[in-house]
């Protein structure tokens, strides 16, 4: 008598052996970066402030991390990682749009648009995003980017993709044929007039708007408009946002709300200015409290964004120093990147998928190889600044961590920050379950499920991430549950 397997443990057998033989998208090339490139993280890997030649250095890490993995024509990038819920044809365009930024905001400070990768190569960082944003954006090519549809990934990387067009429109857009101008402008034009979701997601549109128009593109304002005000209806007071009508609180103020808001300010001068400009301000008055040369009380969802703290720091001392100084902005920046490299944060020319090293327990399933990606927005912020601004050539000051103990009290969002200056901890309180709610583990079940119908299928670990009565910089997500 023949003894056969249930069928249901022959698929998850199966589903293993394809999970062990290839848990990356299906790429007819496989990709390796230079491991002589690692050693460009180096300074950061053995000091505890980092010199403008690490940031340099850096800079070029992820710069060869994108000339690994890119396409053909450049127009995506398929990094190694956990695929998203989005398709691998999104998940590599997000290898594009989110670090066109990085590279626009380089050039825009007046740095050389020329670098050298570690095997003597020399590429020109405005070719690299002619290049990828003429195929990205032309129907005709075999690497187009696609329409644009509603509540589609596609409408945040467009705002991506306009920022880094208006960084680099005087090196790159001025260059374009009018065809080419064409096809730019009509692929972020589809944003106008989609659905997009009811929560951070309303300030893309407006930004696209704000950059169409700034190179002299017609746009529908009455759309941006409505937009906005949606936005300012999440406004809780305090300078904090809600994540859409429901009361969520998390970092999405600073790497999404705020980040976007000062970009729209520098853009758009004229936009909404004074409501702008004092809600930075109440928010940078509490939310400098909340970073730490031992890295931050994390909460909340896409927390692979994490080195993206700092941005609204960076960003706010460009318009006020009054809120924080050159010096403390760039102090954050310091500790945030030291921290999360020298923990495994940044490695084969991207950033891991997880809060230290790989871990998919943290990851949503909307995050694909590059989304995390997005953490560069504090380098984007940075390297915006020219290399002689007092952000770059000034000497650093202490947070206030590390000046003294706190607590500071946030009544809009009911949150209280307590900094001890002894040990560098930062903890957040806030109403909630006691004790934290525990975290899901990702099982074998889930890597089975997720290799054999390609697609994820994480934990939800909702409940963790936001409903905890206390997040502690001590104890962050780094060997959580896997």
């Amino acid at each position: 008598m023949k003894h056969c397997l249930p069928i249901s443990l022959t698929l998850v057998i199966i589903a293993a052996l394809i999970w062990v033989i290839n848990i990356q998208p299906r790429n007819l090339e496989v990709h390796v970066f230079p491991v002589a490139a690692e050693s460009r993280l180096n300074e950061f890997l053995t000091r505890s402030s980092p010199s403008t030649t690490a940031y340099k250095d850096l800079f070029g890490y992820f710069v060869e991390g994108f000339d690994t993995f890119k396409s053909p024509s450049g127009a995506s990038a398929s990094y190694s990682g956990l695929r998203s819920r989005n398709g691998a044809s999104v998940d590599a365009f997000e290898g594009f749009s989110r670090v066109a930024p990085l590279f626009g905001a380089w050039v825009y400070s007046g740095r050389t648009p020329l670098i050298t990768l570690s095997d003597g190569r020399v590429i020109d960082i405005r070719e690299t995003f002619r290049t990828g944003l003429i195929a990205g954006t032309d129907p005709e090519s075999n690497e187009y980017w696609g329409d644009i549809h509603d509540l589609n990934q596609r409408i945040v990387e467009a705002s991506d993709i306009a920022l880094a067009l208006w960084l680099f429109r005087n090196d790159v857009w001025v260059r374009l044929t009018k065809s080419q101008q064409h096809n730019v402008t009509h692929w972020l034009e589809q944003v106008e007039g989609k659905r997009v979701s009811d929560n951070n997601w309303h300030v893309f549109p407006v930004l696209i708007s704000a950059v169409l128009s700034s190179l002299g593109q017609p746009v529908n304002r009455d759309l941006a408009w409505e937009h906005y005000n949606r936005l300012k209806q999440f406004y809780r007071g305090n300078g904090w946002f809600s994540d859409g009508p429901d009361e969520i609180f998390d970092y999405y103020n600073a790497w999404s709300f705020h980040y976007s808001l000062q970009w729209l300010q520098i853009i758009d001068p004229n936009w909404d200015s004074e409501f702008i400009s004092g809600v930075r301000d109440q928010f940078i008055s509490t939310y400098r409290y909340l970073i730490s040369p031992n890295g931050f009380p994390i909460l909340g969802r896409s927390i692979c964004y994490r080195m993206a703290a700092p941005a609204p720091l960076i960003l706010a001392q460009i318009k006020s120093n009054e809120s924080i100084s050159p010096g403390e902005a760039k102090r954050g920046l310091d500790a945030i990147w030291t921290y999360f490299i020298q923990r495994g944060a940044v490695q084969s020319g991207t950033v891991v998928q997880g809060y230290c090293g790989l871990e998919p327990a943290l990851i949503d399933n909307y995050s694909g190889p590059a989304s995390c990606l997005w953490a560069l927005r504090s380098l984007i912020a940075a390297f915006m600044l020219p290399p002689d601004s007092q952000f770059w050539s000034k000497s650093t000051s202490p947070l206030p961590i590390e000046q003294a103990s706190y607590q500071i009290k946030i009544p809009a969002i009911s949150w209280t920050i307590i900094g001890d200056n002894s040990n560098g901890n930062i903890q957040i309180l806030k109403p909630g379950t006691s004790p934290n709610p525990p975290w899901k583990k990702y099982s074998f079940l889930h890597r089975a499920a997720s290799a054999l119908l390609w697609r994820p299928f994480r934990p939800d670990n909702h409940k963790a991430k936001y409903d905890g009565a206390e997040y502690d910089s001590a104890k962050p997500f780094c060997g959580c549950p896997m």
